[in-house]
């Protein structure tokens, strides 16, 4: 499969000094959902935005089908965009608001309004052509939104943050229908968001940005069971860190010692030195407890919390606060309470050894 998009040694400043994209490389497929993922001024938007060519990078190339974009003003590039504050018309109905990119680009009434009629069916709005978007809830627009970027049967759709205004439940919704048209109609889609859980849910890829520099790009499953770095397990998902000395290395193993004598065996994936510190990370729901002394590891429990179908207990290690663990409701002991100590365990493939940052 081609490359549709490629983003080749980008930076981008505003200033001249400071970058708020640093080289990025990154080439998307056809019919690839690829999300740039990230906290706020990671770079993951401006990225978005010279691609779709409302900036331009200060270095680097950008192409799309192997054509440079870089003359290419973006009404011209035929891109379709969608934002989160919508965007629409007010003084135009809901179909003169979707006929409008088809007007800019000279097509004839009658052909016009088939591709509206079609746009408004993919969405399910049929019913609402004569409305305005005043006249409509907040994911109706964003329905009519995502409609005007899909009525000129664009190759590529770019999305910023476009959910964000909605409440949860709704969200959620809209999450599937734009997942179900990206493989119905086999778009490539190019969407930022900050929230982890959108990512995973949507994504072939997450691009996980963090001060300009992709740290991590894979598959929602490697990224959140097989982090490469501490930013990324901290960023995706809820995640455990010990800090220790790593103690000695064997082939895709280390071994870690804590501060309290403790070793721990986890893959290895920092590039460490024997003696060099080390962050240990490991997913909440993947630490098992057992009653205190059936495993060398001991932990004391600083508070739980009961929610409903799980219990989070978070607990103290070799010293160490805030470890959590994440139990099904069924399977919490009621002896345990705040200062028993417990036992726990974890398979070794779901613990790793990562970069001590500050992140």
């Amino acid at each position: 499969m081609k490359h549709l998009v490629s983003f080749k040694n980008i930076q981008k400043t505003y200033d001249g000094f400071r970058p708020v994209v640093k080289d990025l490389n990154l080439d998307i497929k056809e019919g690839e959902f690829v999300t740039l993922l990230g906290p706020s001024g990671s770079g993951k938007t401006t990225s978005l935005m010279m691609l779709a060519g409302f900036e331009t990078p200060t270095h680097g190339e950008i192409f799309l089908n192997d054509k440079p974009l870089h003359n290419l003003a973006p009404h011209k590039r035929n891109i379709g965009m969608v934002f989160q504050n919508y965007a629409l018309f007010p003084h135009m109905t809901i179909e003169e608001n979707l006929a409008f990119p088809l007007s800019v680009r000279k097509m004839n009434r009658i052909e016009r309004s088939e591709k509206v009629r079609r746009a408004l069916d993919m969405v399910k709005l049929n019913d609402f052509a004569k409305r305005y978007p005043a006249q409509m809830s907040g994911g109706q627009q964003q329905r009519v939104a995502l409609a005007r970027a899909l009525v000129f049967e664009p190759k590529l759709v770019l999305m910023d943050e476009p959910l964000g205004a909605l409440d949860k439940q709704l969200r959620e919704h809209m999450q599937l229908e734009i997942k179900h048209l990206h493989k119905q109609l086999g778009l490539t889609v190019v969407y930022v968001t900050h929230d982890q859980s959108e990512a995973l849910t949507m994504s072939d890829r997450v691009a996980v940005f963090n001060d300009g520099v992709i740290q991590q790009i894979d598959t929602p499953a490697t990224i959140y069971e097989a982090p490469t770095k501490t930013f990324v397990a901290q960023f995706i998902g809820e995640n455990n860190t010990l800090i220790g000395t790593l103690s000695s290395q064997e082939g895709p193993h280390a071994l870690v010692r804590l501060a309290d004598g403790s070793l721990i065996r986890a893959i290895s994936v920092a590039a460490a030195q024997i003696g060099q510190q080390v962050a240990l990370c490991i997913r909440p729901e993947r630490v098992n407890v057992s009653p205190a002394g059936s495993t060398p590891l001991t932990a004391r429990i600083q508070e739980y919390i009961y929610l409903g179908d799980h219990v989070r207990m978070i607990t103290e290690i070799a010293g160490q606060a805030n470890f959590m663990i994440k139990l099904p409701a069924t399977q919490m002991d009621s002896s345990w309470t705040v200062g028993s100590s417990i036992s726990l365990s974890w398979a070794p493939e779901h613990i790793r050894t990562l970069d001590v940052t500050k992140h």
